[in-house]
Formats: structure tokens, C-alpha cells, sequence
């Protein structure tokens, strides 16, 4: 049976708590921290992470997470930290994790979803002795360019019209200019949202609220740029794909990706797109995640660990 205790680490200030799982046996574990995609996410990802760590757990790795600022047990707000914060959350996750009794502190990678797949490379672009990273459904493209992809093909997607789209395209530039000049909510409500009420473009991304609002221009005073990270990342790298993912542009990250790390000399680099998956690597309906997910996670960490 797995163990399982709740793990506490300090960073930023804060005090983020989690749960660290462990495999069967006594160990030293190679292990892993997972990071979640945007929003308010708990430990669990609200759900989507379990499976994922029950399919390492059972091939001899351990999982820790934890709750984002201001979620579950954590202390803060999520509003507050941007990539790079978090990008220093999982460091400190990371040297935390190494000190746990049963845990290889020369064996510990980085998994992390969407948001979290540019988190994941900007922290491994800093810690050279990370035995890898996993970056899943993480656009290689900034911020603002995935915004503009996911507003057009999720409305695609949806049967919206082209006057629909551009309109939705325009209200989405104007909120990036409007953040990178930082604003204030009251002045975007009155000359951005609120005309914008009913719209396509308003429906995709949602009620902005002014703490919603606030992490938004955080994140466009420091716009992280992933490409230049990604030439920084020396060890092996695994990244995964849907090839239907209406979030994240496929297409385009997957040579970025390549182009990157052939600019920094790493071969380490596997990249995978797998036929009919969406932004979480599901298909069908109910969703399952597709054929050769898991498995192709879990072996590609055993050769990298030394386990096969």
C-alpha cells in the first residue's frame, strides 16, 4: 500500500501545504512534483491529478503537491504570484521534497500541466540537476499569444461566426494593452468589460473580477517569454500533446520546442502528440485519457531514473 503524508514548505513568504505519495517499499524513490494548470487549483487539480500519480506510484515513483496560494491550506493568494513566483514555488517544493526520508534527492524531476508547462521549464531552466522534466500540454509560445489561439479555436470549436471571432480576437487584444499598461480595474470595466458584456469574447474568457484582474497585469508586466527558457533546460525532457487541444497551439510549440533545443545542444528532448486528445490528453466521450498516455510517462521516467 502507498504512503501518504502532508508536507509543508515555505516560499515567497508563504506557507504552501501538500501531500507527498510514496510507492511501495522502503525506497530511496525517485520522485516528482506536479504543477497544476490556471486558476484555483488544490493539491489534486481539482480531480484531473490522481489518475496521473496512481500510474507513477505504481511504477516505483513518488508524487508531491500542493495547493496554490490562498487554496485548500495554503497561506496567500494565487492572484499575487506570477509565473515566476511559482516557477520559485516549485523550487523550494523541490528542496523540500529531497529532504524526506525515502526520497533519492538525485532522482527528483518536475511534471507539470498547461500553465504549469511553462512553470516547469522556467524552474528546470535554473536547476541543472533535475533527473527531468515532463512538460504536458505546455504551450512554447508567451502568454499572450496562447490567449489569442484559445479564444479563436475554442470558438471554432463552438460553431461561432467569423464576425464573432474577430470581435472576440479584438476584445482580447484590448485587454492585453490595456494590462501591459496596467490599468485599473474601474478603468477597464468601464472602457473593456463592460461593453464587452454578452459578447463571445467576454463568454470564453469569463467574469474578470478585480482580483482576476490584478494577476493579469502582473503577469503582462513581466511577460515570460518560453523559448528563451527552453534553450536554458539541459536535462532530458519529455513533452506531450493532444493533437486536438483547442488551448494550446500544437502546431506551433512542437518546432519551437525543437528549434530550442537544438539552438542549446540538448538531444535529451522527446515529443509525442497523440492523435484525437484534447488540452488534458482525453478522448472520447466519457473521456478516458488516450491510448499510450500513461505508459509513455511513466516508462520514459524509469530509463531516465535507472528503474528499467
Amino acid at each position: 500500500m502507498t504512503q501518504r503524508d502532508e508536507l509543508r514548505f515555505d516560499s515567497g513568504g508563504l506557507t504552501l501545504a501538500g501531500t507527498l505519495h510514496r510507492p511501495d517499499g522502503p525506497g530511496p524513490h525517485p520522485a516528482l512534483v506536479m504543477l497544476q494548470g490556471s486558476g484555483p487549483e488544490d493539491r489534486d487539480s481539482n480531480g484531473y491529478f490522481p489518475p496521473i500519480r496512481d500510474e507513477f506510484l505504481t511504477n516505483g515513483i513518488a508524487v508531491y503537491s500542493w495547493d496554490k496560494p490562498g487554496i485548500g491550506e495554503s497561506s496567500g493568494d494565487w492572484h499575487q504570484r506570477d509565473l515566476f513566483d511559482r516557477a520559485n514555488e516549485a523550487l523550494d517544493a523541490i528542496t523540500a521534497l529531497r529532504e524526506q526520508p525515502g526520497i533519492d534527492p538525485t532522482r527528483v524531476g518536475i511534471w507539470g500541466h498547461s500553465q504549469g508547462g511553462w512553470i516547469g521549464p522556467l524552474a528546470a531552466s535554473k536547476a541543472h540537476d533535475l533527473a527531468f522534466l515532463i512538460v504536458n500540454s505546455g504551450p512554447a509560445v508567451d502568454v499572450h499569444e496562447q490567449d489569442l489561439f484559445g479564444i479563436e479555436q475554442t470558438l471554432r470549436r463552438d460553431g461561432a461566426s467569423e464576425d464573432e471571432i474577430t470581435d472576440a480576437l479584438a476584445y482580447m487584444n484590448r485587454i492585453h494593452e490595456a494590462t501591459i499598461a496596467a490599468l485599473s480595474y474601474d478603468e477597464a470595466v468601464s472602457t473593456i468589460l463592460e461593453p464587452a458584456r454578452g459578447s463571445a469574447g467576454e463568454t470564453y474568457f469569463g467574469e474578470i473580477d478585480p482580483e482576476l484582474w490584478q494577476f493579469l497585469v502582473l503577469v503582462s508586466q513581466n511577460l515570460y517569454d518560453p523559448v528563451s527558457v527552453l534553450e536554458q533546460i539541459t536535462g532530458p525532457t519529455l513533452v506531450l500533446f493532444g493533437e486536438l487541444d483547442v488551448l494550446t497551439p500544437v502546431a506551433r510549440s512542437v518546432p519551437l520546442f525543437e528549434s530550442a533545443f537544438e539552438t542549446s545542444g540538448n538531444a535529451n528532448l522527446t515529443i509525442s502528440v497523440f492523435p484525437g486528445a484534447n488540452h488534458r490528453i482525453l478522448v472520447g466521450d466519457p473521456p478516458t485519457f488516450a491510448p499510450g498516455y500513461l505508459e509513455t510517462m511513466s516508462s520514459w521516467i524509469r530509463r531516465q531514473v535507472g528503474l528499467d
